[in-house]
């Protein structure tokens, strides 16, 4: 039997980071059920209702024809065809399916826009509180976080005079987190 020191095969990049952890909020809250209360934890950006019975007949449907396999990278077509359609019925926005890309989440996503948007030191301003996640992954890519700190009395969102502020000849991108995820995580 023999171990791996964690040390020795992680990067020093990579260890920079502290674990994305949710906080802890999850675990003192797990007993606040049964005495009455109900909680509905944000940190985890998890809703707190179950799938909905069609989704789950649906997913059961297509692994019952053996639907288990890789996808196009972009996702599969006849999705993004439907998300195309629903963009052009609810907000007139003519979109390619060549233009979509299916994600298994945000943090995938926002991972991909900034690998191919970010360098060394470019700036992207994001609302604080905010997703754990997303401050690591533009230091990663060399690129530095600037918190724009945001309140509950307006709904955590970002006020435009305040992110002016922040703005920098070195800003590449501003992310708008929405819901602003408000439990996440509060940097000081």
């Amino acid at each position: 039997m023999f171990s791996i020191n964690s040390e020795c095969i992680l990067s020093k990049k990579i260890r920079r980071y502290s674990p994305f952890l949710c906080d802890g909020s999850p675990g003192k809250c797990q007993g606040s059920g049964s005495s009455g209360r109900h909680i509905i934890h944000l940190e985890v950006g998890e809703p707190d209702f179950p799938t909905a019975p069609h989704i789950c007949e649906a997913a059961c449907a297509a692994i019952g024809r053996g639907l288990t396999k890789y996808t196009h990278s972009q996702g599969l077509p006849a999705l993004r065809e439907a998300i195309v359609e629903s963009y052009y019925q609810k907000f007139g926005v003519d979109l390619d399916p060549g233009q979509v890309i299916v994600t298994s989440g945000t943090s995938p996503g926002l991972l991909m826009v900034f690998m191919a948007l970010l360098e060394k030191r470019d700036e992207v301003i994001m609302s604080n509180p905010h997703y754990a996640c997303y401050p690591n992954f533009v230091k990663h890519l060399g690129g530095t976080p600037v918190f724009v700190y945001t309140s509950e009395a307006n709904g955590f969102a970002l006020e435009p005079e305040t992110v002016r502020q922040c703005l920098s000849p070195n800003t590449k991108a501003i992310l708008i987190n929405s819901p602003s995820n408000p439990g996440a995580c509060h940097v000081s």
